[in-house]
């Protein structure tokens, strides 16, 4: 099973350089475009401030950890990544795979005389390697990009590998905002990579590479460039990390995960109690990939969920991107005051819609087929029904109806807005089911039916 771990924003995938090289290759023969990227702690400090930009690196197919803090971290949470995967190292690798596969790859970024020393580097590495083409656009703004005549070159050379130096978050932001037009198996951002290959910036020793001192090696070097990013990237850390480290140690359960499914037309709703951390993920990860292989939305009840690790959080954002892709949607609901907690302070508040109850979760991501609201008060309720009670929703509404019925002691069921519906296949007592008039859009309080 794979793994990760949800780290201020950003997904990570635990992977190893011959795995990701492996997947690399699967989305190749896979086709479509996939989006890669290799994120380090300056990533962090920018998407925590950028939406746009951390959105992006949460529907990337592949996130790797270019950086040994990253790294060290993931150990506080109990999830430790077993190895940084750079981008300076990856780019050699994959020189090495295209030349051995027939693989093209197409650079864009960096100056004219980079692109060259790069790409003669590559061919030595790897003789068969083929670069079909090299662009590099003048330093501006991303929206004054001019964008079409890169992307026609491009489609021309049609490469099994785009390679984007622009740095961060430009190089992620345009592969995503052109992702649609690439037609590019593997899109990956790999900042001064090429400049490493290029040769005009020297990277460090390899005892300082084996020993984590890299970046050491970075601040001698260019010290006006990086000491005040590092410094900056440092005091993030401090201040926004240890809050993430400090709520997960906080709220930590150990209780037993576990996983039911239901469903209410083309809608799964997989409910979850105990702590969403550790080995249970994968009885979770299974029920999820069943959920979406229905071909509909899923909404994840989190009522019963004690704890929600930084493996948990990795699992619902995977979730997340693979609904995205299918063009389905997720909604959580349930969401305690704790849990609620986790999320902002691992600052993935916002990517997901919520609701507070799965009724009202179907409702917001109900494809139309069949939409129920709830309005509640004391001692009341009242369930509005509309569209049409699809193939299979009859048991899952029957038994969302009857809850309602145990739980409060006055319930009316409003099917007027459902076209075409018969609520005598239902069953239920007649002086429950009736029209019901709204004051200025409002549910009046109930009365009169136990």
């Amino acid at each position: 099973m794979r793994s990760g771990l949800g780290l201020s924003g950003v997904p990570f995938d635990d992977v190893l350089m011959p795995e990701v090289l492996q997947r690399i290759g699967e989305f190749i023969e896979e086709g479509g475009t996939h989006q890669l990227a290799t994120a380090n702690i300056d990533y962090l400090a920018k998407a925590a401030g950028d939406t746009e930009y951390r959105r992006i690196l949460c529907m990337c197919d592949l996130v790797m950890a270019d950086g040994m803090p990253i790294v060290w971290a993931s150990r506080l949470f109990g999830v430790p990544l077993r190895e940084r995967v750079a981008g300076a190292d990856l780019v050699p690798q994959l020189a090495r795979m295209a030349g051995l596969r027939g693989y093209s790859i197409f650079l864009l970024g960096a100056t004219p005389e980079v692109l060259e020393a790069a790409a003669r580097h590559m061919e030595k590495l790897s003789p068969g390697v083929r670069i079909v083409g090299k662009v590099s656009p003048p330093i501006c703004a991303l929206d004054a990009f001019e964008n079409e005549p890169i992307l026609d070159e491009i489609a021309r050379a049609r490469p099994d590998i785009l390679l984007v130096a622009f740095g961060s978050p430009k190089q992620e932001k345009w592969i995503s905002r052109n992702r649609q037009r690439l037609s590019v198996p593997v899109c990956i951002g790999i900042g001064a990579s090429l400049d490493f290959l290029a040769g005009t910036v020297r990277r460090a020793p390899a005892w300082m590479q084996h020993s984590s001192l890299e970046w050491l090696y970075r601040v001698w070097t260019e010290p006006q460039r990086l000491a005040p990013r590092y410094f900056g990237d440092a005091v993030w850390m401090t201040r926004y990390l240890t809050v993430q480290v400090a709520v997960h140690f906080r709220g930590r359960r150990r209780e037993h995960l576990r996983v039911s499914l239901d469903s209410i037309g083309s809608v799964a709703i997989v409910s979850v109690s105990g702590a969403m951390a550790g080995s249970g993920l994968t009885a979770l990860e299974n029920v999820l990939s069943t959920g979406l292989d229905c071909g509909g939305s899923v909404v994840l009840d989190l009522t019963e969920t004690t704890h929600m690790g930084a493996d948990g959080l990795w699992t619902m954002v995977g979730l997340l991107r693979r609904a995205v892709n299918r063009g389905c949607e997720v909604c959580l609901c349930g969401l305690s005051p704790s849990l609620r907690r986790t999320l902002k302070a691992a600052n993935f508040e916002g990517l997901f819609r919520s609701a507070i109850s799965s009724l009202e979760a179907v409702r917001l991501i109900s494809p139309g087929r069949l939409q129920i609201s709830l309005d509640l008060g004391d001692g009341w309720a009242l369930c509005r029904i509309r569209g049409d009670l699809p193939v299979g929703g009859r048991a899952t509404l029957e038994d969302i109806c009857h809850g309602l019925r145990r739980a409060h002691a006055n319930v009316v069921f409003d099917t007027s807005g459902a076209a075409g519906f018969d609520p005598a296949i239902l069953a239920w007592p007649a002086a429950l089911i009736r029209p019901v008039k709204y004051v200025d859009g409002r549910a009046p309080r109930v009365q009169g039916a136990a």
